[in-house]
């Protein structure tokens, strides 16, 4: 039930960055996109001292992660 999670909060958060930057991925990209702007987003935040206790921030800083993703896969495609 968790990795189910997982999958659909990285869905979540890489669609919310496409629709932020105007840019149309299929829904695997979509995903992936959100699941490591998590991660990304996790580390940015560490090293400004930013840290959640809800899910509401916890979705902002992956949203934030993966429109850097985004952006640095546009850059590079």
């Amino acid at each position: 039930m968790g990795f189910l999670l997982w999958i659909l909060y990285g869905l979540a958060a890489g669609a919310c960055a496409s629709w932020l930057l105007g840019s149309s991925h299929e829904w695997y990209w979509n995903i992936i996109i959100g699941i490591v702007g998590s991660i990304v987003g996790g580390f940015v935040a560490s090293l400004f001292g930013i840290k959640s206790n809800n899910w509401i921030g916890s979705f902002v800083i992956s949203v934030v992660g993966a429109v850097i993703c985004l952006l640095l896969y546009n850059y590079l495609a």
